[in-house]
Formats: C-alpha cells, structure tokens, sequence
C-alpha cells in the first residue's frame, strides 16, 4: 500500500496509526526539493517500520545555520498539529547536504537527546554549492558564500560534546562525500566516521555498503527500485541493504537514549 502523505506547514507528512516515533527527514539540495517524491520508497520503509515521517522540502540558500534553524520550527508546529504526547520520540534523518543542517543543529544543543542518522553526509563549501569557481571564491572573499563552511562546521562538531546518538551511513561508490577508505581532505564520510568513532567508541552505529552516494533515491516499481544510479537504475528490492540497516540503527539509537 502506497504511504500517504499530507501537506502540514511546509512539509509533507505520513502520519502512522501508532507511531513509535517521529522522523523528520531532510534530503539533498537538488533531489530533496520534493522529498515525499525522490525518496518515496525509503521513506515508506521508514513508516512501514512505525514511525510518523516528516519530509521536508530542502531549503536552498547560502546561509546553512539560518536554514537549519528552520527545521526547529517546523519540528514544533507539526509535532502541535500532531498532538503527540512528547513521550513519542523524535529522531532526524538526513540524506547529502541535509545532513549538514543536523550536525549544525545538533553541534549548537539544538535537538537534545534527539537521535540522528547521517547518510552519505556531505559538508559543504560555497564552490560545492556553485559551479563557477571564480564566482565562488570571489563570494567567500567578501563574505557572501556559504556559511558556515567546511572547515567552520568541523569545528563546530569537534568543539561540541554532543553526538552522542548519531549514527552513519555510507556507500563504497559514493563520489561526492567520499567513503571510510577516502584519505583526502575532502572526504566528509571519513572524517565524520574518525570524529564520531573517537568519541562513541565501539557504541557508534555505522556501516558502509555498496552503492553511490544518491541510494537512498528511488521509488518503488514492483519489485525493484527506481534510482538515479546510472550503473544500476532498477534496484531488486530483495538486494537493498539500506532501509533495513536505517531502520536498525534507528531502533538502537531509540534504546540508547534511555540508558
């Protein structure tokens, strides 16, 4: 049976009969637009698991904290329009560059005791956001690019003594935010994977699987999986790791936060 969402405040939501939670999804800055959409057959895994889901539409812009501030308000409208019991958890999913917004969050104690899982996370600069180059570094000279940046945003976690309930996924083809085996700066997937590790030990939730870095894209055509994978762009669902891999880190990071 298909997940039925409904327009709440910006968002699109699939309200579960019992949820055993809430997530609040953020996708990436193209595909997450019309996330309800691009990452139907995911988010549908996620519901069908037992949990409300909250899919929010990517906000574009250069400002990333101002932008990740915005979820909060969006998190507490629709938790109101919900009128859930504050019992019913609230845990945060982010796909690419959404999960740059949660790490913001989470690095200023924004979304206290409040579960995160990363996929395929990407941190990223003003020429990331822009393919002219010059035009990108002609911003950052003046201040006008993206903010904060990588390097800001790194030390915003590396400062924080949160992230405590996060966990990651990654993907071995991932040629965007990189995978565990990428030693270059630019690898956000290995350096969150080092920086989360050091600080949860042999408790931090990851797994790396195959893949690139838009899996979680898709939606559901029978018994397959359509995706922007040029590779493979019908998925046999009876092959997928990620959903349920999600869907278990969810559960640990859930019991985890009453330890």
């Amino acid at each position: 049976m298909p997940t039925h969402f409904q327009p709440i405040a910006h968002s699109w939501v699939a309200k579960h009969p019992d949820p055993i939670g809430v997530v609040e999804f953020i996708g990436g800055a193209l595909y997450g637009t019309l996330p309800h959409l691009t990452y139907a057959y995911f988010l549908s895994r996620l519901h069908d698991a037992g949990y409300t889901v909250i899919a929010v539409p990517f906000p574009m812009g250069l400002n990333h904290a101002a932008l990740a501030e915005r979820l909060l308000a969006e998190r507490d409208f629709i938790r109101a329009e919900l009128t859930y019991p504050p019992e019913i958890p609230h845990l945060w999913v982010g796909h690419s560059l959404g999960c740059k917004y949660l790490a913001l969050l989470e690095a200023k104690g924004k979304i206290m005791n409040q579960p995160s899982l990363l996929m395929a996370p990407d941190i990223s600069d003003t020429r990331d956001a822009l393919p002219i180059t010059a035009l990108a570094d002609l911003l950052d000279r003046y201040h006008l690019g993206v903010t904060p940046t990588r390097r800001e945003t790194q030390r915003l976690i590396c400062d924080s003594r949160l992230f405590n309930l996060t966990a990651l996924i990654s993907f071995q083809q991932d040629d965007i935010a990189g995978n565990k085996d990428n030693t270059d700066n630019n690898s956000d997937v290995a350096w969150l994977i080092q920086e989360l590790q050091n600080r949860q030990g042999a408790y931090f939730p990851w797994a790396e699987i195959p893949g690139g870095h838009r899996e979680p894209i898709g939606i559901r055509l029978e018994n397959v999986v359509l995706n922007p994978n040029l590779q493979q762009l019908l998925d046999p669902i009876a092959l997928r790791q990620l959903e349920l891999l999600a869907i278990d880190f969810l559960a640990k990071l859930m019991c985890r936060m009453h330890d």
